[in-house]
């Protein structure tokens, strides 16, 4: 029997909340519940995670407009259209245009026998109806429909959305593009993106849930992003939608660029890296976003392994902590100047600048690693080209067959050694 707060019940609300005694006008969606995650475990979280499936090409997903006895279907088809259109808007721009979903909407409405108090008391017995309802249909699943959204008109559950995080996601009340694109994300087995918030301590005490904003990323549509909240550069990695030279495991220390990941051009360049924490079983990745205009003041870090050593969840850490607001999340980026330390190791992070005024995916923020103990990686523009060496004479670099953007007919690529020893130039022609 499912409960209202159920492990598999999405719940999902816009609020207001007061801040320095007014309300703030931003939507906010908060969500009570503890949709599990089922990824598969890692050896270990200094171990980059195996893309858990590639999605591409189109998924089915077919509307099932339903009404009760009492309470008639109300979301007209132009509504349904609209919603739609842009959730694949958004699927089609974090995928980079590889991913969109197939809509159809089943011709006839449901009219189902009971009231919404009687579904609002039991919510169990309308799923039941449905299923049996679309197996009256004859409606096959990998042929009709790959996930069916099953909308009626609202019921006293206390939530707006519901995943069985595979082929079903229930819509309770208005049809709208954040919260059906919330529950598309878990059809895609996506859990939530989650933020640390534990007063003072941005990185809190793993495994406690009572530090924790179950969606407490501001910027992700699996936390309150809304409908134009990409994934974050960890949840594009487990679905396949990031190549493997876009995400960079980072073990040494170094200066490295990030290019904005929320939009849908495709340049083969860093969006992403991850660094493993001093205990392996946790680990930072860090991502730059442009939509969002206090994303735009530095570097997203995002922490894996705070529920468990092997769980792929996104933990968003709040680098200016303080309070415990739901929105306290938004002044959260790592700033210029901002910098922090690894809690369980001696590496630090450092943002040094970002391309301010290029709010497009030519926007980038360049992070500081340096972790002790490595040997330093720089990526130093010149004029007359660009000098990539480390704190020896030992080539360090493997060039590959990717386009270097901005450089003319004739200016070159140079690895050198410190000491200006040359040791490959390339012509960019």
């Amino acid at each position: 029997m499912m409960k209202k707060h159920s492990r598999k019940a999405c719940v999902l609300a816009l609020t207001a909340f007061l801040a320095m005694g007014r309300v703030l006008a931003e939507d906010v969606e908060e969500i009570n519940c503890g949709t599990p995650d089922n990824a598969p475990a890692l050896a270990k979280s200094a171990d980059i995670p195996k893309v858990t499936k590639v999605y591409s090409g189109k998924l089915k997903a077919m509307v099932i407009r339903i009404g009760f006895s009492d309470a008639p279907y109300s979301v007209d088809t132009a509504t349904i259209n609209k919603t739609n259109a842009t959730i694949n808007t958004l699927y089609r721009s974090m995928s980079r245009n590889t991913f969109e979903w197939d809509w159809r909407t089943y011709d006839k409405i449901l009219i189902a026998p009971g009231t919404a108090a009687d579904y609002g008391a039991n919510f169990n017995s309308l799923q039941s109806w449905i299923t049996t309802q679309i197996t009256a249909a004859a409606l096959k699943r990998g042929t009709d429909y790959d996930v069916y959204v099953a909308s009626f008109p609202q019921i006293a559950v206390g939530w707006a959305g519901l995943s069985n995080l595979r082929d079903a996601d229930w819509i309770n009340g208005s049809y709208s593009a954040g919260v059906t694109g919330h529950e598309l994300g878990h059809s895609l087995g996506l859990p939530h993106a989650h933020s640390i918030e534990a007063g003072t301590d941005m990185f809190g005490t793993p495994g406690t849930t009572t530090q924790t904003n179950e969606y407490g990323n501001p910027y992700d549509i699996m936390g309150r992003g809304g409908s134009t909240g990409h994934f974050n550069v960890l949840y594009k990695w487990r679905i396949g939608w990031e190549d493997s030279a876009e995400i960079k495991e980072v073990k040494a220390s170094g200066t490295y660029r990030i290019y904005a990941q929320d939009n849908a051009v495709h340049k083969g360049r860093t969006i992403g890296i991850r660094v493993p924490s001093g205990n392996i079983n946790y680990a930072y990745w860090f991502e730059y976003r442009t939509i969002s205009t206090t994303a735009r003041n530095g570097a997203a870090v995002m922490f894996q392994g705070f529920r468990t050593s092997t769980n792929l969840d996104s933990w968003y850490l709040d680098t200016t902590p303080g309070s415990r607001t739901s929105g306290d999340e938004s002044d959260g980026v790592l700033a210029v100047g901002k910098q922090f330390q690894d809690k369980y190791g001696e590496a630090t992070f450092k943002t040094l600048a970002i391309n301010t005024g290029t709010w497009t995916e030519e926007g980038w923020v360049d992070v500081q690693v340096t972790i002790p103990g490595t040997t330093p990686v720089s990526l130093i523009a010149r004029n007359n080209g660009i000098r990539l060496f480390r704190a020896s004479e030992v080539p360090a670099f493997n060039i590959m067959g990717r386009s270097i953007a901005g450089l003319s007919s004739m200016q070159t690529l140079a690895v050198k050694t410190e000491n200006g020893a040359t040791r490959l130039i390339l012509n960019a022609r």
